[in-house]
């Protein structure tokens, strides 16, 4: 399987750790019981920490329907086949309109697309749990050509981010609401053909018993999962709801990140880049400086803020565009996600 055509787009209004910190005061100065000044430079605090320093949110008058065909558009172009040629389409995101039926076929019809389509659903590694669907049926024998459109836009008001958790109550609430002031907004649209059989190898590691460290969830949530999820899932529990518990994620997943990439015993020397989720830029150099490889990473969050499962086809997109990618050389992808989920796949671009 190769990539035969990629493209990303950003939303065109730029939103800086300043403006993150004015939105909190304006949502919370009339509910917060404690010293907001004081939570206000914490936040600040923890935003520098991480290395984000700006995301994109939709500006006026844009659609993400819009964007997302531009983008399509574009791929479609640089993989030089026609829509007819497409024998599959994934939508793997954590946002989305609809859970019946699947978001896919809206994107479909929108497009003008017959192609089979669905729906994957695996958090924030839902571009990479795509990818390894489609390679599969590929090495199959089963279709030549395949798309996976990424579409996050939760930062709208009445989504699972805005304006809830910029609504603060206490300094308490930011275990589990600060990662919100992080996401950013992206579409990419990734063209696969199956050329180049065996090109893709991906590896991953489960953690289901930290499945409640990072949940948006429904109203009757509690008939779905177990008793001891209860706890950390109840402040947002049912509301629809972006929840996630940001210390405990990157301690117990530090280890099992180095672990999953270490799965393809890959050489720093071997490896050209290694593109990366985009959560927090810092933790990231972090963890690659563990194990030697902090120099191959390419940086897209700091200036996309985290943009979920757009996070590693459009850091391909920036580099490639940017002339940091070369055809041909030997990568990577490397993320974590909630589930718990942690991933690596490794492939020639």
């Amino acid at each position: 399987m190769k990539i035969a055509g990629l493209s990303g787009i950003l939303p065109s209004r730029i939103v800086t750790n300043q403006d993150v910190l004015n939105l909190v005061e304006e949502h919370s100065r009339n509910t917060f019981e404690d010293d907001l000044p004081k939570t206000l430079k914490t936040i600040g605090k923890l935003l520098d920490k991480s290395g984000i320093e700006t995301r994109h949110w939709l500006g006026a008058g844009e659609k993400p329907m819009e964007l997302m065909e531009a983008a399509f558009d574009s791929a479609l172009a640089q993989a030089n086949i026609s829509k007819a040629d497409l024998d599959l389409l994934i939508y793997p995101n954590v946002t989305r309109g609809f859970i019946e039926p699947a978001n896919s076929t809206f994107i479909c019809k929108a497009l003008g697309l017959n192609c089979r389509n669905f729906d994957v659903v695996d958090a924030c590694n839902g571009w990479v749990t795509a990818m390894d669907v489609i390679n599969s049926k590929m090495e199959a024998g089963e279709i030549r050509y395949a798309a996976i459109v990424n579409m996050e836009f939760g930062m709208s008001d009445g989504g699972p981010v805005m304006p809830k958790n910029f609504t603060l109550q206490s300094p308490s609430e930011l275990a589990y609401k600060f990662p919100s002031f992080t996401i950013g907004e992206a579409v990419t649209v990734t063209i696969l053909s199956n050329q180049a059989p065996g090109n893709f190898k991906f590896s991953y590691i489960n953690r289901p018993d930290l499945s409640d460290l990072s949940t948006i969830s429904l109203p009757d949530w509690k008939q779905f999962c177990n008793e001891e999820d209860m706890a950390r899932i109840s402040p947002t529990g049912g509301q629809y709801q972006f929840n996630s518990y940001a210390a405990a994620l990157h301690e117990d997943g530090r280890n099992e990140a180095i672990k999953v990439f270490n799965m393809h015993k890959a050489p720093a020397s071997d490896i050209h880049k290694v593109f990366i989720h985009t959560g927090s830029p810092n933790m990231w150099e972090h963890i690659g400086e563990l194990i030697g490889i902090e120099k191959k990473l390419h940086h897209v969050g700091h200036k996309t803020g985290n943009i979920i499962t757009a996070s590693i086809p459009y850091g391909i997109f920036d580099a490639v565009s940017q002339g940091n990618a070369e055809k041909d050389q030997f990568c990577m992808g490397w993320a974590g996600s909630g589930g718990m989920v942690f991933s690596a796949l490794s492939f020639s671009l």
